[in-house]
């Protein structure tokens, strides 16, 4: 999921730069965003969605990066707080859910077997 943010964000750099670049920009902006997408697809069918949605936060932490090193864009200490912030929460919430765990795919016992009850 992470991999499909970074994606979306470069390709929202490309829209921004549309303007000035030119036509090129606008359609690899497209290009990279529907390739995140794709990405973003494929690990809903394997993940879970409490754990998944919840990491393309990380988006807003690319696109900080991406404003301040390739754009050149100031970011004030505020948003270098809400950075932290989203990282923390992002790194919570996809390391509580562990296999095992009770939660998800693969927790509990097999619908084909059965279970029996202890005396």
């Amino acid at each position: 999921m992470a991999v499909s943010a970074l994606l979306a964000s470069f390709g929202q750099m490309f829209w921004k730069m549309f303007h000035t670049e030119g036509l090129w920009a606008l359609v690899l902006g497209l290009v990279l965003y529907a390739c995140g997408a794709v990405i973003m697809i494929v690990a809903y069918r394997f993940g879970n969605l409490s754990v998944l949605q919840p990491m393309l936060c990380l988006s807003y932490v690319f696109a900080i990066f991406i404003a301040v090193f390739i754009l050149h864009e100031q970011v004030s200490p505020m948003k270098l707080i809400g950075i932290i912030v989203v990282i923390f929460g992002v790194v919570m919430i996809a390391g509580g859910d562990s296999p095992g765990s009770g939660h998800g795919h693969g927790s509990g016992p097999s619908p084909d077997k059965k279970t029996e009850a202890r005396p």
